[in-house]
């Protein structure tokens, strides 16, 4: 076994690897799709699997905010500027948060409109359909 074949064990909690894994998935489905034909059967299906990451991604900034509203119950934290209340920190976080659930699931409902709209083309036979 060469040293490239070893891997250290990832000790980050199984979320936080997912995540990892998701964005590098999601930029290389950018990557490919600037190179692919154009094709409204691949727009359907990238629209089905936007509107899933979408609600999965409002869903997290949902989670996320009791977390984070919390975290400071019954453990010392500090603001690593030593300027700001981290209470004060966490409070703006959590309404960020809130901003993105919200941000993202207007997203989606433009994404779920695409999808529908996208449903509806076909190509006609012989001009490139599949």
């Amino acid at each position: 076994m060469s040293s490239n074949d070893v891997h250290e064990p990832d000790d980050r909690p199984d979320a936080v690897q997912r995540a990892e894994t998701g964005a590098q998935a999601w930029r290389a489905v950018v990557h490919a799709q600037q190179v692919a034909k154009p094709n409204h059967t691949d727009f359907y299906d990238l629209a089905g699997y936007l509107v899933d990451t979408l609600a999965s991604m409002e869903a997290l900034a949902r989670t996320l905010v009791p977390q984070v509203g919390r975290y400071a119950d019954g453990r010392a934290v500090y603001d690593d500027t030593h300027t700001v209340d981290p209470g004060e920190r966490l409070h703006d976080a959590t309404l960020d948060l809130g901003h993105l659930a919200e941000a993202v699931a207007y997203a989606a409902r433009d994404v779920n409109r695409f999808w529908s709209a996208i449903g509806h083309i076909g190509v006609e036979c012989g001009e490139g359909s599949r």
